[in-house]
């Protein structure tokens, strides 16, 4: 599965992703050491061929002061805990210090560079895997000292307090937030407020259409009720309309739709589309459904009864 198939994981490829996810979420004096300038992801340069194979890995490189520090992330969307965590993260790690030798990066001489293991997981059943492996190994007494430790950090999403977070706009909080919510009319609001804010942020826009994907692939599990997709809304949506517009108005099918209402303003498209013929305006009609809007975002748009919008798709 490459990143284009899996929301979860592109929302984890943003630099600002990864950085709230450390402001957030580890110890406070690694992040004000932090470089975030130098954050870089590492995917497809430091990783060995076997690491490569893991598709839902992500690996980032930061400054940390006068060294580099390795974060790697591993972000699977699990549903439920698993109990080869401890043992793949110590061979990653391992795998990926490997790699990083062979490649030149570091040599076997120098010290190597620190790794922080974090585990997200945002299934419903609690976490009751060891986070050490050095808590799944069997050993007697006189040989403990051969007994390794490698920690990982777990994040557990469904139970964190992110509110406090989520008022100074951590995006990583956000999306634990989203993955909290109770409800359709909570999970709506939480992700108004999301979009509003990215919306005045240009340089968010890209993660704000995979927040969009990660909503429709996955957040919008309840199919007995219609859930508005919160980050269609606003500028996305009116971009959107405006491309039907222009297509129609381009095969000479959009009479009903004057130049200076093709801004995507509702009051222009709702006219446009009441003043054309019937079969015009059946098939916008049919190609915004089409395109993912449900019926109440199609009656908000056009002005149309719900019934009427129905009866023509």
């Amino acid at each position: 599965m490459n990143d284009s198939d899996h929301p979860y994981k592109r929302l984890f490829s943003h630099p600002e992703m990864i950085a709230d996810l450390i402001k957030g979420f580890l110890d406070p004096r690694l992040a004000a050491d932090c470089d975030f300038t130098r954050l870089e992801r590492c995917n497809g340069s430091y990783v060995t061929d076997d690491l490569r194979e893991r598709e839902d890995d992500i690996i980032w490189r930061i400054g940390y002061g006068d060294r580099t520090l390795i974060l790697y992330l591993l972000i699977e969307f699990q549903s439920r805990p698993d109990h080869s965590m401890p043992v793949r993260v110590m061979s990653y790690m391992a795998l990926l210090w490997q790699d990083l030798i062979r490649t030149r990066v570091i040599v076997p001489s120098d010290s190597l560079p620190g790794i922080i293991p974090i585990v997200l997981y945002n299934g419903e059943q609690p976490w009751s895997v060891p986070c050490d492996i050095k808590e799944t190994i069997l050993m007697p007494d006189p040989v403990s000292l051969f007994i390794p430790s490698v920690p990982c950090l777990l994040i557990d999403e469904l139970r964190l307090s992110v509110h406090h977070l989520m008022e100074v706009r951590n995006l990583a909080a956000c999306l634990f937030g989203l993955e909290q919510s109770s409800g359709p009319m909570e999970l709506f609001k939480l992700g108004e407020n999301l979009n509003r804010w990215m919306e005045t942020d240009p340089d968010l826009e890209s993660m704000r259409r995979d927040f969009s994907l990660y909503f429709e692939s996955t957040l919008k599990r309840d199919e007995e009720k219609t859930i508005t997709n919160p980050f269609l809304g606003g500028n996305m949506l009116a971009e959107r309309v405006n491309k039907w517009i222009a297509e129609y108005k381009a095969e000479g099918k959009a009479e009903g739709i004057v130049e200076g209402k093709a801004k995507g303003k509702a009051e222009g498209i709702a006219e446009g589309i009441q003043a054309g013929k019937q079969e015009e305006r059946a098939s916008l009609l049919k190609r915004m459904k089409k395109a993912g809007l449900s019926i109440a975002d199609i009656a908000h748009i056009t002005g149309l009864p719900e019934d009427e919008i129905r009866h023509y798709i």
